[in-house]
């Protein structure tokens, strides 16, 4: 029976809106992305930032996905930058293979009507539905949120020490760093070498208002032996009333790797964060780099998030 995507009716918003939230503050609790009343306050700032005006917001798309007669789910979409982004998708019942398919053909239509060439997809582990959407049908792995808690108790010495960067040292590791991202950014599809620039920098910006002085940034240079073998940054944030350790940048000198340099700086990177009073850490990594997302895994991270990007 053939899908059809129709617009939800302004009536319908509220409902569909407390539905929606229940459904994110769900998964993103039992994905772990956030605990307690973190969810809480991250999913209505989230709803409230993409959707100031309700059902008149005219950046978000909201349809419903029916089925003949019959209502099958919704779908929640936003464009930016040449991207459809899937803000969410949700099915009323477990859908089969036929449902997943011809829903994506409907988006595909659509993205070519508004001359979009990539459609975007965050899936958390606990999404069946969503993975189910998603696996098969042409998508790629574009980024991966990853989470360490609790911090493991390790017997695993190193001659690797970190050392609290210089500001001499800072100033070409913030040049570095900034022109790094922007070319993983671009390399992952999501942006254009153009703005994969403008947001390099606009992150940069936002972490280190103040350079290596900046509030809760802890930047360090990895030595051996006094040698400066890679460098590691650290964002402390907050996660459930206590510390949780992000990393923002880890980079093993390319003349030094492939001698375990990447596995001692995480494990480093372990005691920073329990020195902070962290019991977690975080990282995001881009799918391409599938030796990093190795190094990660083996050392006992788990994928909480997964963004795939399909060109259409």
């Amino acid at each position: 029976m053939p899908v059809r995507l129709t617009p939800l009716d302004d009536a319908r918003f509220d409902d569909w809106r407390a539905a929606t939230r229940e459904r994110l503050l769900s998964l993103r609790l039992e994905s772990g992305m956030f605990v307690g009343g973190d969810a809480i306050e991250r999913v209505d700032a989230f709803l409230d930032e993409l959707l100031p005006h309700g059902p008149a917001t005219e950046t978000s798309l909201i349809l419903t996905i029916d089925e003949g007669a019959h209502r099958r789910g919704t779908v929640w979409l936003a464009a930016n930058n040449g991207v459809l982004f899937v803000v969410d998708l949700s099915f009323d019942s477990a859908p089969d293979a036929a449902l997943l398919d011809q829903v994506l053909e409907r988006l595909r239509e659509l993205a070519r009507r508004q001359s979009v060439d990539r459609i975007s997809m965050a899936v958390y582990v606990c999404d069946a539905a969503s993975r189910a959407f998603v696996e098969g049908r042409g998508f790629e792995v574009a980024s991966i949120q990853m989470l360490l808690e609790p911090l493991p108790s390790r017997d695993a010495p190193s001659s690797l020490v970190l050392t609290p960067m210089t500001a001499a040292r800072f100033v070409d590791f913030a040049a570095s760093s900034e022109a790094a991202f922007a070319e993983d950014l671009a390399s992952s599809g999501r942006y254009s070498a153009e703005d994969a620039a403008v947001e390099s920098h606009r992150q940069m910006q936002l972490e280190l208002p103040d350079g290596i002085d900046s509030a809760g940034q802890e930047l360090f240079t990895a030595e051996v032996e006094g040698e400066e073998v890679g460098v590691l940054w650290i964002g402390i944030r907050r996660r459930g009333g206590r510390p949780h350790a992000f990393i923002l940048d880890i980079e093993i000198a390319s003349d030094r790797r492939r001698r375990g340099y990447g596995r001692d700086v995480m494990i480093a990177a372990e005691r920073e964060a329990a020195r902070f009073g962290a019991d977690s850490i975080g990282l995001h990594v881009f799918g391409f780099n599938a030796g990093a997302v190795r190094l990660y895994e083996s050392l006992g991270y788990r994928r909480i998030e997964e963004r795939f990007l399909l060109t259409v």
